[in-house]
């Protein structure tokens, strides 16, 4: 059995698999030519008892039309495609499931830009969704793929479905992202103005840079901003070269006064290095005209050109901001129904007059060809 789409999603994400994925341990496989019968798939679920936390339908990959369950309890998708060099990995005797890449490849057709943006961002990231656990998230200690290794299984796969959707998506995700929040804030801060976004050029999420310890016989130390963002170059602040702007999300775990202590901590260091650094609190990070305020003060401590827009373009734009701001919102990782509230969007549009394009791909679902 070969697991597929939202059940290996939801394998990817299990504390079970965490060091499999981890380690990169993938393996080949085959589509099997016909999904499992119900007593087999009873018999294979039993050999792992953690699959029987997944939500039903179970989906699986087959390689023709022909070998599709009826059954209750399985959804079958075709597949005739031969797969890839490490594409699966084992999950437990008998059972496989597709890995980060291809799953991002097989999810595409049913997904919206963004959803297939904060997908792989995921995917990406030291962070995996798990809405059971008081933090909504288990930690990684390393992403499970990387940019360059999904790049290289879209130029194997060719011009199968899903690919072109991926290959484009995969520039706007997120890169070691640590939480689903740092990656929400991270697209609001650097997507384009068309998408909603206040298109600063994030450099890193969650990468090391080297400090000084004060306080601490000043010795040499790591800090990993949440989002850092580039200077233009010849950028100085106080007559000191600028290397860019640090933004954090202030979670749950700062409100201590143990927590504010290593908040500025922080903040002396890697101020003392070159960088400016805000910091996001939840409430913060869900009021627009707040956000629209940092992004400005942003720009003047990075010495970028103030924008020049006309009232209508700047209306224009800040309704934008709050619809990328509202879709994120709904994106849950669990719920996967973008197209749906797009078709829904259009047909309002259709009945009120022209609408503006907010240059997300919008694609009847039909054109796919979904099975």
């Amino acid at each position: 059995m070969l697991l597929s789409h939202t059940t290996a999603l939801a394998v990817i994400r299990a504390q079970e698999t965490r060091r499999t994925l981890e380690g990169q341990r993938r393996c080949d496989a085959c589509v099997p030519g016909a999904a499992p019968s119900a007593s087999d798939l009873e018999a294979l679920l039993a050999s792992a008892p953690f699959l029987s936390r997944l939500d039903a339908p179970i989906e699986v990959l087959v390689a023709a039309t022909k070998g599709r369950s009826r059954i209750p309890g399985i959804a079958s998708h075709v597949m005739s495609h031969p797969l890839l060099h490490n594409a699966a990995f084992e999950v437990a005797p008998g059972i496989r499931s597709v890995g980060p890449e291809l799953l991002a490849v097989l999810m595409a057709p049913k997904l919206t830009e963004l959803e297939l943006i904060v997908l792989l961002s995921e995917l990406l990231g030291t962070y995996a969704i798990a809405p059971q656990l008081e933090d909504g998230m288990i930690t990684r200690r390393s992403p499970i793929t990387t940019p360059e290794r999904i790049a290289e299984f879209l130029d194997a796969l060719g011009t199968y479905r899903g690919v072109a959707q991926v290959r484009r998506a995969l520039g706007k995700a997120c890169v070691r992202s640590a939480s689903p929040r740092e990656t929400k804030l991270s697209l609001r801060l650097g997507l384009k103005p068309q998408q909603g976004g206040q298109n600063f050029d994030v450099l890193s999420m969650n990468e090391p840079l080297e400090v000084v310890r004060i306080g601490n016989k000043m010795r040499k130390g790591v800090r990993k901003p949440d989002i850092l963002l580039r200077a233009p170059g010849g950028a100085t602040r106080g007559r000191r070269p600028l290397l860019g702007a640090a933004v954090e999300y202030d979670g749950r775990d700062h409100g201590t006064e143990e927590g504010h202590a290593r908040d500025v901590g922080r903040h002396n260091e890697v101020t003392a290095i070159g960088l400016v650094e805000y910091v996001v609190t939840k409430k913060q990070y869900g009021d627009l005209e707040y956000m629209d305020g940092l992004a400005d003060l942003i720009r003047r401590d990075l010495g970028l050109p103030r924008q020049r827009l006309t009232r209508a373009e700047a209306a224009r734009r800040k309704r934008l901001r709050q619809e990328l701001y509202e879709e994120l919102e709904h994106i849950d990782g669990e719920h996967w129904d973008g197209l749906e509230r797009q078709r829904a969007r259009l047909a309002g549009e259709k009945n009120e007059g022209p609408g503006f394009n907010d240059d997300w791909d919008v694609v009847p679902v039909e054109a796919y060809g979904l099975d």
